[in-house]
């Protein structure tokens, strides 16, 4: 789809809407452009981060360039050489300290993946776009952050994306 924009020149700039994020995104900055960050901030060509993720150097590019995304798997492995998983999904670092942080242990992290996996695919299985997965994640997130200290198994994630839903 191709659209206009104006520049700050005021003049009309031809925008083909490949890279461009939808309105209400996340982050302005794309899924694949975070990662490609992330491997860069550790200093690893595409390749070494492939093989820390267990895939091929193409397929760490076709998530550099958000052809597709990765699953949980993939994001665990990465998580074990320091890449800021939350900064990648979410957009934003976590903040050292502050009174609108969320402090979530790594367990309960990756059961809200594990949620998102489950829940965020079509009729036939396949994964809903990135954004809708990533502001899936941010709900469940949020509807945690009274709870902090609470149970937060997949039984009770399940529990919450009920409350949440009215199902």
């Amino acid at each position: 789809m191709t659209g206009q924009k104006v520049s700050k020149t005021g003049k009309f700039v031809l925008n083909s809407g490949h890279h461009s994020e939808p309105p209400g995104c996340v982050n302005s900055q794309s899924f694949g452009s975070r990662l490609r960050e992330e491997r860069e901030r550790l200093g690893l060509s595409q390749t070494q981060f492939a093989d820390v993720g267990g895939v091929a150097r193409t397929t760490q590019h076709i998530y550099e360039t958000d052809i597709r995304s990765p699953d949980v798997a993939y994001l665990e492995k990465l998580r074990g050489i320091g890449v800021d998983v939350s900064y990648l999904v979410i957009g934003s670092r976590q903040a050292a300290a502050g009174g609108d942080t969320l402090t979530v242990s790594y367990p309960a992290l990756l059961n809200i993946y594990r949620i998102v996996d489950e829940f965020c695919v079509d009729e036939d299985g396949a994964p809903l776009p990135l954004e809708v997965r990533a502001r899936f994640f941010q709900l469940l997130c949020a509807s945690l952050k009274d709870k902090s200290g609470q149970d937060q198994s997949l039984d009770s994630l399940r529990n919450e994306l009920r409350r949440l839903t009215g199902t």
